[in-house]
């Protein structure tokens, strides 16, 4: 899922969440034989400020091809702003090999946004006035929208929690409005990164419901990470609208990555119905380029012979269920670019440079 373990953090860690359906908010010459060939790498946001692609055409899949499978690690970067369920902050090398330059003449949608590091990624890569984040969730859309718009108030909220923190600060926090402006959002992040195991979870009824970790104290959270993301997505489109409200886009590079579909894990809130989610994909992927994350297999998510599928080995520990060799799928409906090599395997691990 586009999806951000550990702590929140701006400059490092992972995340994960509940993204999809909800209310509507808007704001605005392969190398010469014995050389070996760098592949490209999009920076991160500690590089950069902003970043676009610049043109290759991909050559031609075969119909319904299987793809190399790809590797997935724990590691740090800069690609998400809190511990989010399903966060992809260490898919970068796969998104780097698999999305052409040539969608830097498309508009990007990351659908199901989570903690938005599909969203970082795009916008350091394509620039982020062609980047358009949704989720479903209020709390979550109201974080990414003051991380974009005022990190400098985040950050001083944020602070002010940390100099009370206690257990007794935390669960008072936690009984409050999250969706409330600037307030709401220093509120999210201060449990957000004090959250057990990094763990953002919502009830039914969208209140947040995760303990605090024990035995630790209020991590320090810089204002200069912080304030790069935010230069990164400056000119990002945030919405909060469901899934379904994006079935009339064309021309788009759509990035779809649901709650994982079928888990009966209590604690994802807005998965699609499995058979409402498929008649979105397929309205969607005759006008568009998409790309799908996911749990499920081919067969269960019925993806034509026009895909072609990755899979993509989580070498990482996945919350709530601790998974040594856990898998994913990433399936793309456009022909894939020339796979870029490293070491005579396809792929490569997060955080390779």
């Amino acid at each position: 899922m586009a999806a951000l373990a550990g702590g929140a953090q701006f400059s490092a860690g992972g995340s994960r969440g509940t993204r999809g359906g909800g209310r509507i908010r808007q704001t605005a010459p392969r190398p010469a034989a014995g050389r070996a060939r760098t592949p490209r790498r999009t920076p991160l946001p500690s590089e950069v400020t902003g970043g676009r692609g610049a043109g290759k055409t991909a050559p031609a899949a075969g119909s319904g091809a299987g793809g190399g499978e790809f590797q997935v690690r724990n590691g740090r970067n800069g690609l998400h702003v809190i511990p989010y369920v399903g966060n992809k902050s260490g898919f970068r090398h796969i998104f780097d090999e698999l999305i052409p330059d040539s969608v830097s003449g498309r508009r990007v949608y990351d659908v199901f946004g989570g903690g938005a590091s599909f969203s970082i990624y795009a916008c350091i890569r394509f620039g982020s006035r062609n980047v358009t984040y949704n989720d479903n969730n209020p709390v979550v859309v109201n974080l990414i929208r003051h991380v974009r718009d005022d990190p400098g108030g985040l950050f001083r909220e944020y602070e002010a929690h940390r100099g009370k923190s206690s257990p007794e600060h935390y669960l008072d926090v936690r009984q409050t409005d999250l969706e409330d402006g600037l307030a709401g959002a220093g509120r999210f992040l201060y449990l957000a990164k004090n959250a057990f195991s990094g763990k953002i979870r919502f009830n039914r009824s969208n209140r947040f419901n995760s303990p605090m970790r024990k035995s630790a104290r209020c991590p320090a959270l810089g204002l200069e990470p912080l304030s790069r993301i935010s230069s990164a997505i400056r000119g990002m489109s945030v919405t909060n609208e469901p899934y379904q409200r994006y079935a009339g886009t064309r021309d788009g590079f759509v990035y779809l990555d649901p709650p994982y579909l079928g888990n009966a894990n209590g604690h994802y809130n807005g998965v699609p119905d499995t058979a409402e989610f498929i008649g979105f994909v397929k309205g969607i992927e005759g006008r568009n380029m998409v790309m799908i994350s996911e749990q499920n297999d081919r067969e269960r998510l019925e993806l034509s012979d026009g895909y072609t599928v990755y899979p993509v080995r989580l070498n990482r520990s996945l919350q709530y269920v601790t998974q040594s060799g856990s898998s994913e799928i990433v399936a793309i409906n456009y022909p894939p670019p020339p796979r870029r090599r490293r070491g005579g395997r396809p792929g490569g691990a997060a955080g390779d440079p």
